[in-house]
């Protein structure tokens, strides 16, 4: 990544420093297509505590951590990350640092060139000298030790760690997949979008276990955004892990299906797909501006047999008559296995986070199992790795359901007392390459 010129500059510092303030803060949607200040963003955030922690051991050096402390505002914190970002991550010297950041940090003097000049010398092996082991996987990997305990329990120390590391490993992913969609489109569209990729040099291959999903180089996810398959609805950048879930679900033409937290909408284009648009698909959405996304995106993915509706969907406003095939609950969760994309949702676990999700959870599977027909099918899924929002979840429920078969392409999900529960299965990031889920397929007794 070319470092950012001066205008890039003045608009990194006031968003790095609003997350300083509030980790819960997202980066503006008017950056989200201005490549560098995005990803300078994105990556300051990914290594957030890793960033802080050898800020401070590097003012301690200095004896400068009181008085930063006690005087530095967020702009000037900002300041700090971005420089030991620059220099602890892209070599950059620290005379081109100050001359990048003094024109917009007026506040910058001789204790910013000394802090500057020492982290030239900064040494890992001095720095994480005496730490835990849970201390040092913490830093290494830039996680909270929240994340690191609540999956000790269910993971191997090594497995944990690569899977940390993969979420971090943002410049070594190598494919990105896409679901080429063929609504409503002519019998050779795939045939012709996988040409039509091949003769701009862009490498296409089908996926062993989703028709629909393709692998392309990561190198070339811009050229796909350019490409007119994409911007007329046809290409869909799509997560395999996300892709499964609706596999899974594995959706008849004929069925009436509630998507219970539908929106931004993939998932459900994609049971669309498989649908063949005949059948009914009620998705279901709490958040009114996503499900104005959803409104556009369907017209744009050639969706004719979805119907939505901005509800909650614990309280779904249906005629109790009216029973599901199959209900999809893609449940809202702590996102603990998207940190690859999502990096910002790192600082906000914690057990006040967790608890909030697990009883929303609850309550939507509730919701869930009364919408469906006898013999009706449940899928469960959440993007967390934490027991607590997959198996935990399942375990109160399964009284009322009888597990259903999953492609054995899916890994084993946690053992709970010592054995696994029946139709639940994961995605883990450092085994299956994607993003962390959780899915189970219920039948309704």
């Amino acid at each position: 990544m070319q470092h950012p010129n001066k205008t890039g500059i003045k608009e990194i510092l006031p968003i790095v420093a609003q997350f300083l303030e509030d980790p819960t803060s997202s980066i503006p949607e008017k950056y989200l297509s201005h490549p560098k200040i995005f990803h300078y963003y994105k990556e300051i955030v990914r290594y957030w505590n890793q960033l802080n922690f050898i800020i401070r051991r590097t003012l301690q050096a200095l004896n400068q951590l009181s008085t930063f402390n006690q005087t530095a505002d967020s702009n000037l914190q900002a300041a700090y990350f971005y420089a030991t970002y620059r220099i602890t991550r892209e070599n950059a010297l620290d005379d081109v640092i100050y001359r990048e950041l003094n024109t917009h940090q007026k506040n910058l003097g001789l204790e910013f060139r000394q802090f500057l000049k020492k982290l030239q010398t900064f040494s890992w092996e001095r720095a994480l000298h005496g730490k835990s082991t849970l201390e040092r996987l913490s830093i290494e990997e830039a996680v909270p030790s929240f994340v690191i305990i609540h999956l000790q329990p269910v993971m191997s120390f090594e497995f944990l760690r690569d899977n940390l590391h993969f979420m971090n490993a943002i410049k070594e992913r190598t494919e990105i997949t896409v679901r080429i969609n063929d609504l409503d489109a002519e019998p050779a569209i795939i045939e012709s979008i996988q040409d039509a990729l091949t003769q701009k040099q862009i490498s296409i291959r089908q996926d062993p276990d989703i028709p629909e999903l393709f692998h392309v180089p990561a190198e070339k996810k811009l050229k796909i955004l350019q490409n007119k398959w994409y911007k007329s609805g046809r290409l869909i950048i799509q997560d395999k892990a996300s892709a499964a879930v609706v596999q899974v679900l594995n959706p008849k033409p004929d069925d009436l299906i509630c998507d219970m937290c539908a929106a931004p909408g993939i998932k459900t284009s994609q049971v669309g797909q498989k649908m063949r648009n005949s059948g009914v698909i009620l998705a279901s959405d709490v958040h009114s501006f996503r499900m104005f996304q959803m409104k556009n995106l369907k017209k744009s993915f050639h969706l004719r047999n979805t119907h939505l509706i901005n509800a909650d969907s614990i309280n779904l406003p249906v005629n109790p008559g009216h029973l599901f095939d199959r209900v999809l609950l893609d449940a809202p969760c702590t996102g603990s296995g998207t940190f690859l994309t999502n990096p910002e949702l790192k600082w906000r676990q914690n057990n006040v986070f967790l608890t909030q999700m697990q009883v929303l959870q609850r309550k939507l599977l509730k919701t869930a199992s009364s919408l469906l027909k006898p013999k009706g099918i449940l899928v469960y899924s959440t993007c967390s790795l934490y027991p607590e929002e997959g198996e935990f979840q399942i375990f109160r429920f399964l009284k009322e359901f009888k597990p259903s078969e999953l492609p054995n392409w899916l890994s084993a999900s946690y053992l709970i007392d010592d054995a696994q529960i029946p139709g639940t299965g994961r995605l883990f990031p450092a085994k299956n390459n994607t993003q962390g889920f959780f899915i189970a397929k219920f039948q309704k007794k």
